[in-house]
């Protein structure tokens, strides 16, 4: 993966959620854009379960992304927080629930990692 793609996927979901480059999506808010996200899920799905072409596929899961990401910068324009702050808990959540895929020596079992994250989890709704 080039990573300098997903870091301009996201500068234009900014652009285009922030600095009004995008008529269409100077009229989304919150709302819209999860029914938005809600739909194409459903059509990532479809093509999935259809065994459509990777080129189909590729951009169902594409339009995806970027509206989950359109969707992070909108939050921010509609003052609910920051964008990054969604980046950053990602990235620290992983780091809580499964340490182990920052850590390419510590190999731990499919069961050993869906125990640990369950109970982190739970430790975090009870913090």
């Amino acid at each position: 993966m080039e990573e300098q793609h997903i870091l301009q996927l996201a500068a234009v979901s900014r652009a285009m959620a922030l600095q009004g480059v995008c008529p269409w999506t100077s009229l989304q808010n919150i709302d819209s854009m999860l029914r938005y996200i809600a739909g194409e899920c459903q059509e990532l799905a479809d093509a999935v379960q259809e065994n459509k072409t990777s080129s189909e596929i590729a951009s169902e899961a594409g339009d995806v992304l970027t509206l989950v990401l359109t969707l992070c910068f909108l939050l921010e324009r509609e003052g609910k927080l920051k964008a990054d702050e969604v980046f950053t808990e990602a990235i620290a959540k992983l780091r809580r629930r499964s340490p182990h895929v920052f850590d390419p020596h510590n190999k731990i079992s499919l069961k050993e990692a869906e125990e640990y994250w369950s109970r982190v989890k739970e430790q975090e709704k009870i913090s």
